[in-house]
């Protein structure tokens, strides 16, 4: 479940990150399956699995992550 894998990273933060600086990981089942140049490549070597099954997320130094919101209900005036 995605949710296990983001607790895993937030867990195993340093660990995952070291050596990895600004690629993208892959994790699922709370393991890491890879570490990518790009978002693109990370996305296409899950090619198969299902969406929501995996996560993919740059990698960088603790204390650093930024959040990003996405949102289509948006209106300029």
């Amino acid at each position: 479940m995605i949710c296990d894998d983001f607790i895993f990273y937030d867990t195993n933060q340093e660990k995952v990150v070291t050596g990895h600086i600004n690629e993208f990981v892959v994790i699922k089942d709370s393991r890491v399956y890879g570490y990518y140049k790009t978002e693109m490549e990370a996305f296409k070597s899950m090619v198969g699995n299902e969406l929501g099954t995996f996560m993919v997320k740059r990698c960088q130094e603790p204390g650093t992550d930024v959040v990003e919101y996405f949102n289509n209900a948006v209106a300029f005036a």
